[in-house]
């Protein structure tokens, strides 16, 4: 099932039938075995180069149009560094062949700043495709041609899953986006900025913004998420428990939104079990039912490492709630979710008699939040012992 999943995706299968289309067309134009292999080295740089421009061109018109970047990511696999830059965290990866942002509205009007940018990203991406086709006259520059022209277009097809948006969706899919979406993205500004405070640590303030989300728009998921998080600062997993499962029954959720809430009822069902505030025989298949949901409704199940490893901390295998912590440490992007990850890792190291190397990632979780609320059981329980 992974090997099928990763036939499918687009970088791959655009490599794959790019590989095959590059022989083709030397084999054609006679240039051989050096051509064949110059036109692949073309196809490559198109697979890497194509997405870099793109986001690029995102990031660009996120800056020029007023949009919020909360991460940019350049790079693959083990974290290099990792700093931030105002409200900007920017991370740098060991393999430079990716380039990754998270950008969100921060103030109105939300729509046309949001399709704005993405039309930036398209003009980069297509003024890339038409740059490559001026190189057609050599090998490696039709194998560049062959490789961006089709993953352009799937670039441009309307798409929104769990944790990705394409540039075509901004273009043509948010100016038809419906109701309750619509104002979903209108009231995402608000939300924004109790997210802003919460990492922060400023709790008042996001009190605040989640008070006037709730006299605006209490229906909305973007709502019910703040109200979620608030309380999960307060360390109140049970009633975010319980918030979450009555959202979650009172409404019918595209599967993207739905992800969402499924992996955060995951994360808070295990919190809540953890801290002894619900019954974990009644809660446990709950929340690994709404983990494992939240996996096939996409949401990536490598950035649910680290609610993974609370899972198989609370289940007492304390070397995979090392191992999966440490991957969502490495991986995950928000500063919040990162300090909490740690105070997991921490807690599994302590279940070893670790506690030099619990202490360690207590640090780099107080160094993150201190504030945050398992964070600061985990300085108790290190203190005791």
């Amino acid at each position: 099932m992974r090997a099928k999943s990763l036939l499918l995706r687009p970088w791959v299968a655009s490599a794959v039938l790019g590989a095959i289309a590059v022989c083709a067309v030397e084999a054609v134009a006679g240039t051989g075995f050096a051509g064949s292999v110059a036109g692949l080295g073309g196809a490559l740089a198109g697979v890497i180069a194509l997405p870099m421009v793109t986001q690029l061109g995102l990031l660009i018109g996120a800056l020029v149009f007023g949009l919020r970047v909360r991460h940019v990511v350049f790079g693959a696999l083990r974290r290099v560094a990792s700093w931030r830059a105002g409200r900007t965290t920017i991370t740098v990866r060991a393999l430079p062949v990716t380039l990754r942002s998270e950008i969100g509205p921060w103030r109105s009007p939300v729509i046309l700043r949001c399709w704005s940018a993405g039309l930036v990203s398209a003009l980069a991406g297509t003024g890339a495709v038409a740059a490559s086709w001026s190189l057609v006259g050599s090998a490696f520059g039709r194998g560049l041609s062959i490789a961006m022209t089709p993953f352009m277009l799937y670039k441009l097809l309307p798409k929104r899953a769990p944790l990705a948006t394409s540039t075509g969706w901004l273009l043509f899919g948010l100016p038809r986006m419906p109701e309750p979406e619509r104002t979903e993205f209108r009231a995402a500004p608000l939300a924004a900025r109790a997210h802003e405070a919460l990492r922060e640590g400023d709790i008042e303030r996001a009190e605040s913004c989640v008070d006037a989300l709730v006299r605006e728009h209490p229906d909305l998921n973007a709502t019910t998420s703040c109200r979620v998080t608030l309380l999960e600062a307060r360390g109140e997993y049970a009633q975010a428990v319980m918030l979450l499962l009555q959202h979650v029954s009172a409404r019918d959720a595209q599967p993207r939104e739905m992800s969402y809430l499924l992996a955060g009822m995951a994360g808070l069902g295990f919190a809540a079990v953890e801290a002894g505030q619900l019954p974990g025989d009644e809660v446990l298949p709950i929340a690994k039912r709404a983990l494992r949901d939240a996996i096939d409704l996409g949401y990536p199940e490598f950035d649910l490492s680290g609610t993974s490893g609370l899972l198989a901390l609370i289940e007492g295998d304390v070397d995979e709630a090392v191992r999966l912590a440490a991957i969502g440490v490495e991986h995950n992007s928000s500063p919040l979710s990162q300090a909490d990850d740690y105070a997991t890792l921490a807690r599994a190291h302590m279940a070893r008699h670790d506690n030099a190397a619990a202490r360690e990632a207590l640090a780099r979780a107080e160094h993150l939040a201190p504030w945050w609320p398992r964070v600061r059981e985990t300085r108790q329980r290190l203190q005791v012992c």
